[in-house]
Formats: C-alpha cells, sequence, structure tokens
C-alpha cells in the first residue's frame, strides 16, 4: 500500500508567513501578499525579514523563532543559502508545511546546491515537515482563498472542479489564465518544482479525496515514485476521476542496457505511455488539448457507456475534416442504424448527407434540429454526440441560443454525453462567460481538440468500467517462474539465444525446433534430424546482433552447405573478434512466409518490467512501429497491442491476403 503525505496544512493553510518579505510592490513577497488580500484570505499573514520592524502596517518578524505562533505554511522568497540558515537558526520548527520557491537545490547538479537539497530532505523527514518544491511558483486553493502565487494577472478565484499540478511554474501560470477565462474554476493548482519532498503522486491523492474535485490535471517531466503513481491512478479509476497528464520533455532516454532490439527501441516515455493506458490516464499534446478535455469531462453528467461517437455538423466540409481527424486519432464513428438513417432521411429530406457525421446543412429550424439530436442519441450504436455551433459572444443571435438551451436540457436529462465545438479558436468574452453558466454544455473549441477530447471521454469511461476485469485478469496470467529458468537468469546477466530458449519455453511460447552443435560435424547431423531447410548461427559471449558480425546463414539445404557456412561464418568472427572464443552453433528449422514481428520486454527503472510488440525484422528499427504495454498483459490488451500498430493491415490480411493466426500471436505476447 502506497504511503502518501497529508497535505492539508499546506493546501489549505490558515496562517502564512511570508519569509524575504519586501515593501518593493514589484517583488515575489509583495505580489503574494497582494494576493492573499485582494482574494480575501481569512487567515494570518507574517511578515519575516530582519531589515524591518514593521512593513505592510503591521509588525515584521526577524526570524522564523520570533513568530508568534507555529504557522501552517512559511513561503521561503530568499536566496537557497538564506533558506537553509533560517532553517537552522530556528530552535524548533515554527511552520508544520513550507513552500520554497528559491532555486539552487541541486538542479544543475552542483555540489552546494546537493548538500542544501539533502539537508531539506533530512530536515523534512526528522521534522515531519511537508514541503512544497523547492524552485517552484507556488499555490492555490480556491476553498480557502489561499492564493500563495505571485502571478497578479489572476482575475478571478472561481471555484470548480478542476485542479492541477505542475512541475513547471510558468506552463501552470499560463494554463490557470486560460481556465479563469473560459469560465471553468478550480479546486487547486499547485506549483510543485523539484518535488524534494511532497510529489506529484501526494497532490494527486490529496485532490481525490476532495468531494468538490472531479477531474485532475498534471504538467510533468518525471514521475519519482512508481508504486505510488500507479496506486493513485488506480484509486482514481475507481473513483471515477479521470488524471489528465501533459508530459513534457518525451523524447527517448537511453537505456543502459541497449543490447537487443527492446532495449534501444524502449524509451521511457514508451514505457510512461504503457503506463497511462493500463491504468486509465489520459494523455494529452498541449494545453488547448488540455483544457478542451477537462471541460468535456467537468460539463458532462455521466461517462458514456462506451467509446462510439456521433457528430453533428452544419457544413460538408467540416463533416470530411471530422471524418479524418477521427480516422488519425483512432476515434470509433460508428455506421447509423438503419432504422436511424431512415428517420433522419425523412426529417431532413434529400440532398442532405445522411450518416455519422451527421451534414444537417444550415438548418435553423429548432424542432427539427433537436428532432436530429433525439434520433441520433437514441440509436443503440451511439455513445456520445457532439454537434457543431458556437459559443455566442453577444445577443446577436437569440435563435442559436434558444438552440443551446434546449439542448442543454435534453443533455440534462440524456445517459450519453452532449458536447458543443467550434471549428476553430474564437476566445471568449463576458457574454459568453455568462451565457456558459445558464447553458450548462461543454463548449469545446477547435475541431481535432474536440475529436481526441472525445475519444479521451470513451477511452476512460471503458477503463472505469473495465477496471476490475482487469484486475482479476492479470491475477490469472500471473505465472510463476520455475527452478530451470530461474537457475538460468541468476547465472549471468547476458544469456545466449540457446540459454534464452530454456527461460522462453517454460512460459508457452512456441519455438522454432532448434539443436545446439558443438563443431561442424555435430551441426551437419543437427540439420538431417530438424530437416531442411535449415539456420546456422554462431554463438559467442556477449554477441546479440548476429547478421552484423556475419555470425548467421539461411536456407541451408544440404550437409555441404551447412559446413562451408559453418567454416565461413566461424572464419568471419575470428577476423572481428581474435580474441573471442566461439562458444557453438545453433541449428534451427527455417520458417518460411507469414509476416515477421517481434516480441520483446524491457526492465523500465521506475515502472519495472513492459512488453513490446511491433513488426519485426527490419521494419523494427527501420519504421519503430511498436507499442508497449506493462506486465503482465492480459488477453485483451495483446489484442490491442496488434491492432495498436500501424502495420495491422499486415496481419489482418492485407491487399486480399488471408488474415494471419492472430489468436496465436496475442497468446505468445501474454506469454
Amino acid at each position: 500500500m502506497a504511503d502518501f503525505k497529508d497535505l492539508s496544512p499546506l493546501l489549505d493553510p490558515q496562517s502564512i508567513a511570508i519569509v524575504g518579505a519586501s515593501p518593493k510592490e514589484s517583488s515575489w513577497p509583495a505580489r503574494i501578499r497582494a494576493n492573499l488580500l485582494r482574494f480575501n484570505f481569512p487567515g494570518r499573514i507574517y511578515p519575516v525579514n530582519p531589515r524591518y520592524e514593521s512593513l505592510w502596517g503591521q509588525k515584521c518578524y526577524a526570524t522564523l523563532d520570533a513568530l508568534p505562533e507555529v504557522v501552517d505554511n512559511a513561503v521561503f522568497i530568499v536566496s537557497a543559502p538564506r533558506v537553509i540558515d533560517l532553517i537552522q537558526q530556528s530552535r524548533q520548527p515554527k511552520f508544520r508545511t513550507a513552500l520554497v520557491l528559491s532555486g539552487g537545490f541541486g538542479e544543475g547538479n552542483d555540489e552546494e546546491g546537493l548538500k542544501r537539497k539533502e539537508f531539506l530532505e533530512r530536515y523534512a523527514r526528522e521534522k515531519n515537515i511537508r514541503i512544497c518544491g523547492p524552485n517552484c511558483m507556488g499555490l492555490v486553493s480556491t476553498r480557502s482563498r489561499a492564493a500563495i502565487f505571485p502571478d497578479q494577472r489572476l482575475n478571478d478565484l472561481q471555484k470548480g472542479g478542476l485542479a492541477v499540478v505542475s512541475q513547471s511554474g510558468g506552463l501552470l501560470g499560463a494554463l490557470t489564465r486560460a481556465i479563469f477565462s473560459r469560465g471553468m474554476g478550480l479546486s487547486y493548482f499547485v506549483s510543485s518544482g523539484n518535488e524534494i519532498e511532497a510529489d506529484l503522486s501526494d497532490y494527486l491523492h490529496h485532490f481525490l479525496q476532495d468531494k468538490e474535485t472531479k477531474v485532475l490535471a498534471a504538467i510533468v517531466e518525471g514521475v519519482k515514485e512508481a508504486e505510488k503513481f500507479i496506486s493513485v491512478a488506480r484509486e482514481a479509476q475507481a473513483k471515477a476521476k479521470p488524471i489528465l497528464i501533459l508530459k513534457v520533455g518525451r523524447s527517448p532516454k537511453g537505456i543502459d542496457a541497449a543490447l537487443a532490439h527492446t532495449g534501444a527501441l524502449a524509451g521511457s516515455d514508451q514505457v510512461f505511455e504503457a503506463v497511462c493506458i493500463k491504468n486509465g490516464i489520459i494523455r494529452v499534446g498541449d494545453l488547448d488539448e488540455l483544457l478542451n478535455t477537462a471541460e468535456l469531462f467537468l460539463r458532462t453528467n455521466s461517462l458514456p457507456a462506451g467509446k462510439k461517437a456521433a457528430f453533428a455538423t452544419l457544413s460538408g466540409g467540416l463533416r470530411v475534416l471530422v471524418s479524418d481527424l477521427a480516422y488519425e486519432v483512432g476515434l470509433e464513428l460508428p455506421e447509423l442504424h438503419s432504422r436511424t438513417e431512415a428517420e433522419l432521411t425523412n426529417l431532413l429530406g434529400v440532398g442532405t448527407s445522411i450518416g455519422n457525421p451527421l451534414d444537417i446543412g444550415g438548418l435553423t429550424n429548432q424542432e427539427t434540429f433537436l428532432n436530429c439530436v433525439n434520433k441520433l442519441l437514441a440509436d443503440p450504436r451511439v455513445d456520445m454526440l457532439a454537434t457543431q455551433e458556437e459559443l455566442p459572444q453577444s445577443n446577436a443571435r437569440p435563435d442559436k441560443e434558444s438552440n443551446l438551451m434546449a439542448l442543454a436540457h435534453i443533455a440534462d436529462k440524456s445517459p450519453k454525453p452532449i458536447a458543443v465545438f467550434s471549428m476553430s479558436t474564437l476566445g471568449i468574452n463576458d457574454y459568453g462567460r455568462q451565457f456558459k453558466k445558464r447553458c450548462r454544455l461543454p463548449f469545446l473549441e477547435v475541431t481535432h481538440n474536440t475529436v481526441r477530447a472525445l475519444k479521451h471521454l470513451g477511452f476512460f469511461s471503458e477503463a472505469v468500467n473495465k477496471h476490475k476485469e482487469r484486475m482479476f485478469e492479470q491475477r490469472k496470467t500471473s505465472k510463476t517462474i520455475g527452478p530451470k529458468a530461474r537457475g538460468l537468469l541468476t547465472a549471468k546477466k547476458v544469456l545466449t539465444e540457446w540459454e534464452s530458449y530454456r527461460v522462453i519455453e517454460e512460459f508457452g511460447l512456441p519455438l522454432a525446433k532448434a539443436l545446439l552443435a558443438a563443431d561442424v560435424d555435430e551441426a551437419a547431423r543437427a540439420a538431417d534430424e530438424i530437416g531442411y531447410p535449415v539456420v546456422v548461427k554462431l554463438l559467442a559471449p556477449g554477441m546479440t546482433h548476429k547478421t552484423e558480425l556475419g555470425a548467421v546463414r539461411v536456407n541451408l539445404k544440404s550437409p555441404e552447405e551447412i559446413k562451408l557456412a559453418c567454416q565461413e561464418i566461424e572464419s568471419v568472427f575470428r577476423k572481428v573478434n581474435p580474441k573471442v572464443k566461439p562458444d557453438s552453433f545453433l541449428v534451427q528449422e527455417m520458417v518460411c512466409g507469414g509476416v515477421e514481428t517481434i516480441i520483446g520486454t524491457v526492465h523500465d527503472s521506475q515502472f519495472g518490467p513492459a512488453v513490446m510488440f511491433g513488426l519485426g525484422g527490419q521494419y523494427v528499427e527501420l519504421y519503430r512501429d511498436v507499442v508497449f504495454r506493462l506486465a503482465p498483459v492480459t488477453a485483451e490488451e495483446a489484442g490491442e497491442m496488434i491492432q495498436g500498430i500501424k502495420g495491422f493491415p499486415m496481419l489482418a490480411g492485407f491487399r486480399g491476403n488471408p488474415p494471419l493466426d492472430i489468436e496465436s500471436l496475442s497468446k505468445a505476447i501474454v506469454a
């Protein structure tokens, strides 16, 4: 069971000390104090700075020890060495939690900074102090009106069901301004910085316990404790509260043991993607996608039963664009039921594009528009609906407003989510914000972000529905390793191909017939036993990519060819590696036909073992068409992996070829 920290006094403080208080209005301490006053923080604020006896019209305290009480939160806005000095000067901690906005705690791996980092970590652990940061920009709680944040561009602290934690202060500031501009509202937002004490998972866990928080979002560079992160993700699934994550720094990092295809391809971001898919976490590509997806979840009454979406557009061109975008991102647009198509044809008449997406053209009649909506919602093949319309920016079109209000009335009673979307970014003014308060619909911007948001909604609904089933199936698929395989795996770091087969076959993976041969004559006898044609490989310590070393010969059809091949590959190998003695020859059945695929594993330093699948041979390095899932992989997940590669049509029966044995491939991935 993961051990989460209690962040209540940090996120909802009743008393705050601003360490490094300054009379300069442009300084961060003065800005934070101004925000606290502007947003009516009801608690006590204490300035701390030995240079002043009074500040901001009140007593200023020279040290932390001089404070009249132990405050909930001490906000440090002084240099990193000064932070350490002030803490060391205190006989007993005069704060329960701390916000350290200062940098200089080992970000650049400098020796002094790392020492300060270690001191803060030790101090927090020994004194049971919660720390946000260092190198952060603060936090805001709309419930307690604690605006401990230096950005004075925040116009309001509107309460809402979204909570955000970000390791980047700058991205968080831009995001929160956009959130308030769209009239969405927040419960919390936190700039977590370096996270030397409280980390991403602690904040997400705290948000999950808050009844007012419905949607969680995070901007992250990395995860500190994998077990805690996965635990909080599973808790979010159980509570049907989505976690939206924008991960920056997504380029693959090098892996220490990049010895085979899997290790070379498995960047940390690919494993992180596998973690998200397995645990119902929604990954977004940018801030706008995060905003749209959050609004959809916040203003939707319930999750859809499935992931099939219908669209109603006012433009034939948009109908085509939606179809293209849905195909690109993998959003399912089902064919409408024949009964639905017939009813829509009767409603709209000849010349209208009936189907999904549905083009209802320049329709202005509200009754017909609402009838179309109801027909689409009644279709058993449809789980959610998006209609094209713009958020009103003035009262110039009362007919449009009337349509939207009527649509909101339908959405209130419908078990199927309804969203409204504009084709492009329009922005929002005061009139639009006020209209959104009256019309409880998700108003999404930009077609491609709308398509992605609906895909995320369907993905999370499916994740919630299947959470318990997957936990049970994973327990069934787990297998205890036997003594033979355990002995091989613990005896040395790198196994030869022959030794690897002994491990693989224990887990039920079918293998081509193979025999080990100590010399050329044994290789010929092995080929006779296996049956021609065969493949011969040279085995030597530390050898992985045999083809590049000329250590493989294929399609050998006679003892003479076997002997010649063995002599050639041994001679080539000795020229390249004169000091390495080859172990033996591996003679294998040559399997022809079908499509070559690759299944592999990587052990990620944070999240543990992951399974990889993709097209094999030269394709794996040329196209890198691979997908990952955390182990153990269920049969359902294996099927998703197979269908998830771009080369899936080659397996399903491309250009009239018969489909390949997908079931056996799925079993191999699970094994």
